[in-house]
């Protein structure tokens, strides 16, 4: 009992302490602000900062300037209701486009260009660049303009990145009109030079691969053989009829201008904005789980943390995927962590990082930082799986659940997670959960492939992801406090607003939570 008292001591002591080092802001209150009570205080965030998406345009964002929302109603009605600019392909992507690319790819010595000739004359030169072509399901599911911009949008090199000449992507320079635009697009492919591995310079050209009639079943076996120069000649229709779109837009401000300040805040510089909103808004946080986090995000923090804070990676840190779970860990407070290992059971690896960790003259305490699947489908089984694992008693875990409002067949139903962690002996910062507690809203724009999925701007709560999906959970050693969540970056959240913004670069929410380490709780899980 003496032992207790004088670690509860030791504890208070350290609070103190750790209260006269500047550190407070107005995100967090001075003191505890729960209940009264004797013991460790914790201030804990958790945020999802998402991967960089390629193309600025794919999603709905809240954005100052009103030319924005004008040129993504004009997008969407281009495309929902074309009317006679449903011209056809070749008034567009023209047969002089078509016979230079012909030339490249002949001087190339690429297999089926006679194949794809004869389905430029039969099949795609007279079809209407909407209803048949960006909305043809067919296209879609034979990946004839999805693979090649899958590969060819963003292409990260051993040092940076190049862009194709394309509306989607943020592309450095100006794209001007359509013939600027397609001597650069030919040049992209077939004269610049990558080294993606050192394994040396190749032709962009080079890196599609043929679509497989085996993997997609709507390709045709012709159409297998010449993927190739067919997919170099879909994403050249794709991309022109985006620029002719783009430039018959009747906004005053250049779209090429909207779309430089998008990929500023969301793209190049995304990464110094959360580590602006970290140090600035959340300077006084003790602990930091992050999730979906990239290679120079994780750089970054190295640079600017390392002296403060304790950064913990898994093991299984994926360089490829750029999109892992860490964790923070204020020095003062935490000794070194230790990662427990947890066998994946269907998440990616760096999707989870579970650690074992001694408060400085108190208690052991497990951590935990995870993301899973889009539908949520492996956040239960991965928190039963976390549970036989954890090593010691208490427990703090940030985590986004991907859980969701609304009951749907497939996808993860926020009250059965809420049954699951509660039959586990664990809390959640929200109390009893609250489905319209949201900390996601965003939405697809008609300016990407996946057409079915956009959203016109009156439908963007209707055909939204908005959902309670980001928590911190606890066991009972924990009494909790504030619980803010934030989609501005300056500890506050706006109801009824899309984000991200161009000040707030994530999709999910940041949620903070005051907790306390009650020191006269004693029992054991």
């Amino acid at each position: 009992m003496g032992r207790l008292r004088l670690a509860s001591r030791c504890m208070a002591l350290l609070v103190a302490v750790h209260r006269t080092q500047g550190l407070a802001t107005t995100t967090f209150s001075e003191s505890f602000s729960g209940a009264a009570a004797d013991g460790l205080r914790l201030r804990v965030l958790s945020w999802n900062v998402a991967a960089v998406n390629n193309n600025p345009f794919e999603y709905w964002i809240t954005h100052p300037k009103s030319e924005y929302k004008q040129l993504m109603e004009s997008v969407e009605r281009f495309i929902s209701q074309p009317g006679e600019e449903d011209v056809m392909v070749h008034e567009v992507f023209t047969d002089e486009m078509f016979q230079r690319l012909m030339e490249r790819m002949r001087s190339a010595e690429l297999e089926g260009i006679d194949v794809v000739e004869k389905l430029w004359s039969s099949t795609y030169r007279t079809r209407r660049i909407v209803t048949e072509f960006l909305r043809d399901p067919v296209i879609g599911k034979k990946r004839l303009a999805s693979m090649p911009d899958r590969v060819t949008n963003t292409i990260q090199l051993m040092q940076g990145r190049t862009y194709r000449p394309s509306v989607v992507n943020c592309y450095v320079g100006e794209l001007g009109s359509l013939e600027v635009w397609f001597s650069k697009w030919l040049s992209f492919f077939f004269e610049e030079n990558v080294d993606l591995d050192h394994s040396g310079s190749k032709k962009v050209y080079t890196l599609l691969q043929k679509i497989r009639k085996k993997k997609y079943p709507a390709i045709s076996e012709e159409e297998e053989a010449a993927s190739i120069p067919l997919q170099l000649m879909m994403q050249g229709i794709f991309d022109a009829i985006l620029m002719r779109l783009m430039l018959r837009t009747d906004v005053s401000t250049s779209w090429e201008d909207l779309r430089r300040e998008i990929c500023d805040s969301l793209n190049s510089k995304k990464n110094e904005l959360i580590k602006g909103i970290l140090q600035e808004t959340y300077k006084d946080a003790d602990v930091l789980f992050l999730q979906e986090a990239g290679n120079e995000l994780l750089t970054l923090l190295r640079e600017k943390y390392t002296d403060a804070f304790h950064i913990a990676v898994p093991r299984s840190f994926s360089n490829e995927r750029a999109q892992n779970s860490i964790i923070l860990l204020r020095r003062s407070i935490f000794a070194e962590p230790t990662e427990v290992e947890v066998p994946a059971d269907g998440w990616d690896p760096g999707d989870l990082l579970l650690l074992r960790c001694q408060v400085h003259q108190g208690p052991e305490i497990a951590l935990a930082s995870f993301h899973g699947d889009t539908n949520g489908l492996l956040t239960v089984p991965m928190l039963s799986k976390v549970w036989r694992h954890v090593p010691v008693s208490r427990l703090v875990f940030g985590l986004d659940a991907n859980t969701h409002e609304k009951k749907v067949d497939g996808k993860a139903h926020v009250l059965d997670f809420e049954e699951t962690y509660r039959g586990l002996g664990l809390q959640a910062c929200w109390g009893d959960v609250k489905p319209k507690l949201y900390t996601t809203f965003n939405a697809r724009t008609y300016l990407q492939p996946q057409l079915n999925k956009a959203a016109k701007s009156n439908e963007l709560e209707e055909k939204g992801d908005r959902n309670p999906k980001d928590f911190v959970l606890f066991t009972k050693h924990f009494k909790v406090g504030d619980v803010i969540r934030d989609n501005t970056g300056e500890g506050r959240y706006v109801e009824d607003m899309v984000f991200p913004t161009l000040q707030f670069p994530s999709d999910h929410a940041l949620v903070a939570v005051d907790l306390l380490l009650d020191s006269s709780e004693r029992s054991e899980l």
